[in-house]
């Protein structure tokens, strides 16, 4: 099925069209997870886990595209911390209310620019956005840093929650 933007014919295969919204929704043609990496750090004393989780996205496709991700956090976590990379050095993110970030995050994706987004979405869960991907192979690396509470079993034992992706648009 083909429609029309702009007068021109689109692949409704090709387009995204959640790109800048607050949902996942389906997978992305030619966008992919290239590299993912969990460091962590468990401060026993303090009962905390703080765990930075690093993703590389790669884009096949030969449009620029948003890679968006629903993430579990363990219970009672925060992000505490967010970096993007851009021409090879990272960058902190800065934190503001949702309606604030969100409506600079959809300008700078109007002008095509590198922002990442991460917003809360429910109970220990956060919505993460990133974009442009580059086309024909380019990549987007970003970091999120999550402070999460250790939960002791008994006094001398801990268990580590871990964040996982509930959804994604991204092979």
């Amino acid at each position: 099925m083909r429609g029309l933007m702009r007068g021109a014919l689109i692949n409704p295969d090709e387009w995204d069209f959640g790109q800048g919204g607050d949902q996942v929704s389906a997978r992305v043609s030619g966008l992919l997870l290239e590299q993912s990496r969990m460091d962590g750090i468990v401060d026993a004393d303090a009962g905390t886990v703080y765990t930075e989780w690093t993703l590389v996205f790669r884009n096949d496709s030969h449009q620029q595209r948003e890679a968006r991700a629903e993430i579990a956090l363990p219970q009672g976590s925060v992000v505490s911390r967010l970096t993007l990379w851009i021409d090879g050095e990272e960058r902190e993110a800065a934190y503001s209310g949702r309606a604030k970030v969100k409506a600079a995050y959809k300008r700078v994706v109007q002008r095509r620019r590198d922002p990442v987004l991460v917003t809360t979405s429910g109970p220990d869960q956060v919505l993460m956005q990133c974009f442009p991907v580059p086309p024909s192979g380019g990549t987007m690396k970003t970091r999120i840093g999550i402070t999460s509470p250790l939960v002791l079993k008994q006094r001398d034992h801990g268990l580590l929650r871990l964040p996982y992706f509930v959804e994604r648009n991204f092979g």
